[in-house]
C-alpha cells in the first residue's frame, strides 16, 4: 500500500514535468524492481540443470503405450544418495507434460511401475537396472559410461556446460521414441 502510494506520487510529478507515462513507467521499473541481471554465483547449479534436463527429456519423449497408466501420471522414480539433487526432483512433482501429472518418488518408497528412473551411480543402476518395476521406464543418469552401460540418456558435463548422450537403440527396444530435435541436440547417439 505505501508503495502504491510512492509510485502513483512520482508518476504525478513526472507527467507534470511533461514526462510521457511509458517511459515514466519504464524509469520507476528498472529503478524499483528487485530483479536484477543474475551474477555468475546466482546460474543454476548442477543438480536444477539435471532437473531441468530431465523434465524436457519427458517433453520431447513418447512413451510405450504400455509404459504410461491410465491414470495420467507419470512416476519419476529417484534413486539418488544426494539430499540436494532429490529435492531438486521431487521440486518438479505436480507439474505436467503432455497433460500428464509427475509424482517424484525415492525407488524405494515407489508404488507400482516406475515410468521413469534417474540413478545418480553405477552401483545403484547395477542394481535396480532389471527390476521389473523398471520394464517400461525411461533411464537417466549423470554419471560416466551409464548410455554405453544400456542406460538411455546420460547427462554428461563438458567443458562448455552439461550435454546429454542417447542410446538410441536400447530406448528403441523399450518402445521409447525420442523426437528429431532431441536427438540433433545430443553429443552422442548410440544406434
Amino acid at each position: 500500500m505505501f508503495f502504491r502510494r510512492i509510485v502513483t506520487a512520482l508518476l504525478g510529478r513526472l507527467r507534470r514535468c511533461g514526462f510521457s507515462l511509458l517511459p515514466a513507467l519504464v524509469l520507476v521499473g528498472v529503478f524499483c524492481s528487485p530483479v536484477w541481471p543474475a551474477a555468475a554465483d546466482e546460474l543454476p547449479d548442477e543438480q536444477s540443470m539435471r532437473a531441468a534436463m530431465l523434465f524436457n527429456f519427458l517433453k520431447f519423449t513418447e512413451f510405450p503405450p504400455s509404459g504410461v497408466d491410465k491414470s495420467r501420471v507419470i512416476q519419476v522414480c529417484i534413486g539418488v544418495r544426494d539430499e540436494r539433487q532429490a529435492a531438486t526432483f521431487v521440486a518438479l512433482s505436480g507439474r505436467k507434460v503432455a497433460g500428464r501429472e509427475l509424482r517424484v518418488v525415492d525407488f524405494a518408497l515407489r508404488s507400482g511401475d516406475c515410468q521413469l528412473l534417474y540413478v545418480d551411480s553405477r552401483p545403484r543402476w547395477n542394481a535396480l537396472a532389471t527390476h521389473p518395476a523398471l520394464r517400461n521406464a525411461l533411464t537417466i543418469s549423470a554419471y560416466d559410461g551409464f548410455a554405453e552401460e544400456n542406460g538411455m540418456i546420460e547427462i554428461a558435463r563438458q567443458d562448455d556446460g552439461i550435454r546429454f548422450d542417447i542410446n538410441l537403440a536400447q530406448a528403441q527396444r523399450a518402445g521409447f521414441h525420442f523426437s528429431p530435435q532431441m536427438l540433433r541436440l545430443a553429443r552422442k547417439v548410440y544406434e
